[in-house]
């Protein structure tokens, strides 16, 4: 039994998703190559214990050709983890990552691993604080190997 003053209980997954709700806005340096990302995203509210996670962006080439972009994730929680899906695409429910956060010196960190064919993509996310976080995916394969540094600050 709880002593009465106590709050509720709220696991580490909780916590993040509350924290993610809301929009952001969103850079991404790709490397090598110098293309960048500029945009917006969303963590919407989908069901219980679950956000939806959508951006829309422009895409510049390093030789300055330009493209609009979307994408689409499911975050949701499971256990101790959060479980990101695919929510676009050829891929729609599977899962991309299930990544568990711990404490670091800079906030809470969290890494996970996705294998796609012969490609790997190694991502590490950090929550920098309740107005800031970063996605880090290296990509590893036989035709590929680059990097994707996601950056993310609230809005408004």
């Amino acid at each position: 039994m709880r002593p009465r003053d106590c709050g509720p209980l709220v696991t580490a997954g909780v916590q993040i998703l509350q924290n993610l709700r809301g929009a952001w806005m969103l850079r991404r340096d790709i490397e090598p190559g110098g293309a960048q990302l500029h945009g917006d995203a969303v963590f919407a509210r989908f069901g219980e214990g679950a956000l939806a996670y959508r951006e829309s962006s422009i895409l510049t080439l390093a030789d300055g050709r330009v493209f609009s972009a979307c994408r689409q994730y499911r975050y949701r929680l499971s256990e101790d983890s959060v479980v990101v899906e695919f929510a676009d695409g050829p891929h729609i429910g599977t899962q991309f990552l299930s990544v568990s956060f711990s404490r670091t010196d800079t906030g809470l960190e969290a890494s996970g691993v996705y294998a796609c064919g012969d490609d790997t993509y190694h991502a590490t996310y950090r929550i920098l604080g309740p107005a800031a976080f970063e996605v880090v995916i290296m990509v590893q394969g036989p035709a590929k190997a680059y990097e994707l540094v996601s950056r993310y600050s609230r809005s408004g």
